[in-house]
């Protein structure tokens, strides 16, 4: 024997034929046999000797049921295709994590798949992946048909925003992770089928059952529990960033004690421990992109007029001036070249339409995508933007949050939420983050307010005295 667990009947015409790392389930059909998982590439020879030795021909297989497509439930399929014609079914939005093969079937929500004496239910449940698919199908044993369940991609941790980056994946996988949990709270299941052995403990269940004369994996009340205790650990995945991942953005900078935007204010506010800037970019008249907030230049210059009324040259005359510092105004490449480097994260707000592309080009220049938001307080700014760089995360300001615009960020997959800070409570930040938004507030103008912030579990802020902030923390 190859696998380190024996094959066995579970319940009925269904059976374990995998490994405790990588579970495979065997349904005999009467008309052939359905495999759900494949395995790794290296242990799928023993998904073949497991059904021999159950006394089946793997040549039997007519399909292969992928619940997701991470590696550990696919990459054994080109080893099975070179020993059956089995057909394979995928979910469509896990095509990229599959290698060596190229699934014949692409699951539809609610889609009945049908061979022999079994119908096995498919069910979209993503959040574990894009593409995961939950299953559900009928079992007799002793005269009694129970019915089977698995949820298709249980795991936390892959929820996790490093494991989201480094798989380019949209943070707003947490959402569709709670959608799904709930959707299958709704199905009734008396067979727990584990995608993952420790899911229904499996390999302690096999074990009871070689003593035992009531089988243990015929159980209605385990499915609901296993479900909210994913929840749980969904949750804790988030607030534990919340605290672990926390922004501090020096808000233009250090900006309570530098003139906004500038050189001083920046490096002032990564001094007092900021591990993020926010700042702002617009375009002059002759199509230089500089970090400028406001829409005139008086209340920094007393000046009239705004950016886009001047050369770059004529800007440079001006000096911004804040408790005895002088400063002037920052080209936004000549900022990428002193800051891209360092292991912050950047706030980069749109202020201008029309200058979505050359913001996305600079940031592309630099290399940003792994650390960088781009937010505005124009839903159209960021959905021109997503849709330029869609490798890039945007976020939308707003001053109030509601239903419509919620669906709308979903829609042009937008991954951050950035309410105005007085409306950012515990209760909301909750429901924010279940929708699977990253929360950053805005408009933090007093140290009472930070703290609010702070304590709601926010995953960040723009704050203009970044090291009153860090002190809290700490």
């Amino acid at each position: 024997m190859l696998g380190d667990m024996k094959p066995f009947k579970m319940v009925g015409n269904l059976y374990f034929v995998g490994t405790y790392r990588a579970s495979s389930h065997l349904i005999d059909t009467g008309d052939g046999l359905i495999l759900i998982d494949s395995g790794y590439a290296e242990t799928a020879d023993v998904i073949v000797e497991s059904v021999t030795e159950l006394g089946f021909d793997i040549k039997d297989v007519k399909y292969i049921l992928h619940s997701h497509g991470h590696s550990d439930h696919t990459d054994g399929t080109p080893r099975l295709l070179e020993l059956t014609k089995a057909e394979t079914f995928l979910g469509e939005g896990d095509v990229k994590y599959i290698s060596g093969w190229a699934p014949n079937h692409f699951y539809q929500d609610g889609q009945v798949i049908t061979l022999g004496n079994t119908n096995i239910l498919c069910i979209a449940t993503p959040g574990h992946t894009e593409g995961t698919f939950s299953f559900f199908f009928n079992v007799e044993e002793n005269g009694q048909t129970y019915r089977a369940g698995m949820f298709g991609g249980a795991g936390t941790n892959q929820l996790k925003k490093p494991y989201l980056n480094r798989r380019k994946c949209s943070w707003l996988n947490r959402g569709l992770y709670f959608k799904s949990v709930e959707r299958l709270k709704k199905e009734h299941v008396d067979v727990f089928v584990g995608n993952h052995t420790w899911n229904n403990k499996t390999k302690g269940k096999y074990e009871t059952m070689l003593d035992s004369v009531e089988n243990p994996f015929i159980n209605d009340a385990e499915w609901v529990p296993f479900l909210e205790k994913c929840e749980k650990d969904a949750e804790s995945v988030i607030l534990n960033e919340s605290r672990e991942l926390f922004v501090n953005y020096a808000h233009r900078g250090a900006s309570h004690y530098a003139p906004e935007n500038t050189f001083l204010s920046f490096y002032l506010g990564i001094y007092m421990g900021a591990n993020g800037i926010e700042t702002d970019v617009q375009m002059t008249k002759d199509g230089v992109l500089v970090l400028f907030h406001d829409k005139t230049i008086d209340r920094m210059t007393g000046q009239e007029g705004s950016v886009s009324d001047y050369t770059l040259e004529e800007l440079q005359q001006f000096t911004f001036e804040k408790n005895g510092l002088t400063d002037k105004i920052v080209v936004f490449e000549e900022f990428l070249k002193q800051f891209s480097f360092r292991d912050i994260t950047f706030a980069i707000e749109i202020k201008q339409p029309g200058t979505e592309k050359d913001i996305a080009d600079m940031l592309r220049k630099y290399g940003m995508h792994n650390k960088t938001i781009v937010t505005s307080f124009s839903l159209e700014c960021i959905q021109i933007f997503k849709e330029y760089a869609p490798e890039y995360r945007v976020g939308f300001l707003t001053r109030e949050v509601n239903e419509q615009t919620l669906e709308f960020l979903k829609e042009i997959k937008a991954d951050e939420l950035c309410p105005f800070a007085t409306i950012v409570t515990t209760e909301n930040v909750e429901k924010w983050h279940r929708e699977g938004f990253n929360v950053r507030a805005w408009g933090v103008y007093s140290e009472e307010l930070m703290r609010n912030v702070y304590d709601s579990m926010a995953d960040g802020m723009t704050v203009n005295f970044p090291d009153k902030l860090v002190e809290y923390i700490k």
